[in-house]
């Protein structure tokens, strides 16, 4: 009996020390857990994090843990040698690394091996070791000088020696971008523009970098011709508000031409006039975790013709487009999407007729005629905003950067079409096979389609020097139900090639390749030549 109670004393110790024991470790746990994040830091303090790693170690097994300062997508990998020197291991930051227990060198930074801050580590068997960072981070935002980020470059020399740690870019949100971390040894560099070298005395601004913090820094370029304004360490996303998370923009341009002809040769007497003018407005959502962006363009052009008023202008160029897109980001390289598109003119379509020797025909959808016009001088196509192409879609977003000249971006999911339609007409080849059409004229009247299928956009675009932009974006939709039963694909491509000529001027070699049977049956194909003046409001 008295063994009894002594057994059942001891085993009621042992279960109180336990306990007394998990109370304590909870409570160091938590205390750990509340340890502030780091200077500059987007992530949780080192420890925290190797807490919150999942993957398991294994038997006769140990783990070296770096830990992210930024977003592990973002910052350059890490570089782990055995003590012989071999490469063992290349992981993200932020990443359980499993290795058998010993001791290794642990090599973290952007550039070369050379350049990396170096770490000697020993790993034990059954717990991680965690790497304190000795190194130092650096994410540069490149603005303009409104404060809208855009792809600006850049270079980055350490001081005093004036070693080169490379070129980097900022990052343009309305293509989905985010910043890459620099990881760099703690000590002074020197940011200078594209192009310059340590010994620049103009374009240039320092940073001082500690070990362990993460500085954010803004870098305000000229967007039109790279000069470097200024800079300074400025805590982007700490204490951010409202106002500074929302960005507007919005920019107008045009141009007039006016031409007079008397008594030239094979030409028609008079004064011609042709004009055009364009307005780009964008607001942008910034945030390390979600990208929302809208953009509004306007692009309208005429032409007078001597001889004609103002009642008879031929419109050269009418188009309203509007694209909406959020993208929330599981990594920077990767997100689903949600989008929202419409496209349109802003003005009545006209075809003018001069000396017209045939009459207009009108045909509905059967082919019968509805309406006809003697030998006019003028006929109207389409009212004002008809027709209407309203696009959605969403899926997966991913950005891809294969290098510092070239982005694509690939978002593939599931979209839908709507082409809404009152009153356009399609003039009909005079070599279909219709009585009526043979010896007149024909139009046939539009009608309103849905769509939905699969969809696909690409968007690429290069910067091969400071002065030339190439740009490409092709949207797809294949659809798998159509109100009309057509299974035809509808095509969107939009290819630009820009040269700058001074800050407010540039030409611009547009091509547009457009398949929608809902409103053609052929391959639509535009091109324009454009000397476009372009003058920033926001």
């Amino acid at each position: 009996m008295a063994l009894a109670c002594l057994l059942a004393l001891f085993l009621g110790a042992g279960l109180a020390g336990a306990a007394g024991k998990a109370q304590d470790d909870g409570l160091a746990f938590e205390k750990q857990a509340e340890k502030p994040r780091p200077p500059g830091w987007l992530l949780p303090a080192p420890d925290v994090q190797a807490q919150m790693a999942s993957e398991l170690i294994p038997m006769n097994k140990g783990a070296i843990f770096v830990p992210a300062m930024s977003e592990s997508a973002a910052e350059p990998p890490v570089l782990v040698r055995s003590a012989d020197g071999t490469a063992v291991l290349n992981s993200p930051t932020g990443e359980l690394m499993i290795l058998d227990p010993g001791r290794y060198t642990v090599m973290v930074g952007s550039g070369v091996e050379s350049q990396m801050t170096l770490h000697e580590v020993q790993v034990f068997e059954g717990r991680p070791t965690v790497v304190e960072p000795k190194w130092s981070g650096l994410l540069i935002r490149v603005v303009d000088e409104r404060g809208a980020p855009f792809r600006g470059a850049y270079e980055i020399f350490a001081l005093p020696s004036g070693e080169d740690f490379g070129i980097g870019l900022g990052a343009d949100v309305t293509q989905g971008e985010t910043l890459r971390t620099w990881l760099l040894p703690a000590g002074r560099y020197m940011i200078v523009r594209s192009g310059e070298t340590p010994r620049a005395r103009t374009d240039f601004v320092t940073v001082r970098l500690l070990p362990g913090e993460l500085i954010h820094f803004t870098l305000v370029l000229d967007e039109k011709v790279g000069t470097l304004r200024g800079g300074g360490v400025v805590p982007r996303w700490e204490g951010k508000t409202e106002i500074e998370n929302w960005r507007i923009g919005l920019r107008v341009g045009g141009d007039v031409l006016w031409n007079r002809n008397d008594h030239v040769p094979g030409r028609e007497f008079g004064n011609t006039f042709t004009f055009s003018s364009f307005m780009d407005g964008s607001v942008r959502y910034l945030d390390p975790d979600h990208l929302a962006y809208g953009r509004l363009q306007m692009d309208v052009g005429a032409t007078l013709l001597p001889s004609s008023d103002f009642a008879e202008l031929q419109k050269t160029i009418d188009e309203l487009d509007f694209d909406a897109i959020y993208t929330y980001r599981i990594l920077s390289w990767l997100g689903p999407y949600v989008r929202l598109g419409l496209n349109t003119n802003l003005f009545p379509g006209q075809r003018f007729f001069k000396d017209m020797e045939q009459d207009v025909v009108v045909l509905d959808q059967d082919l019968n005629e509805v309406d006809r016009l003697q030998r006019p001088s003028s006929i109207q196509l389409a009212d004002a905003f008809d027709p209407v192409e309203i696009k959605e879609g969403m899926g997966v977003s991913f950005d891809l950067s294969p290098s510092l000249l070239f982005d694509v971006h690939l978002r593939v999911g599931f979209g839908a079409r709507q082409t809404l339609v009152r009153s356009l007409l399609i003039e009909r080849e005079s070599s279909e096979p219709s009585p009526t059409c043979e010896e007149a004229m024909c139009f046939m009247r539009g009608r309103s389609s849905n769509q939905l299928g699969a969809e696909a956009t690409l968007i690429g675009s290069a910067r091969l020097v400071r002065w030339l932009m190439i740009d490409t974006e092709l949207d797809t939709l294949i659809p798998f139900y159509s109100s009309d039963a057509s299974s035809e694909p509808v095509i969107n491509w939009r290819n630009t090639i820009s040269l700058r000529l001074v800050w407010f001027a540039s030409l611009a070699y547009v091509v547009k390749l457009d398949y929608n049977k809902q409103l053609s049956d052929y391959l639509q194909f535009e091109q324009r030549l454009l000397l476009r003046f372009t003058f920033d409001i926001l």
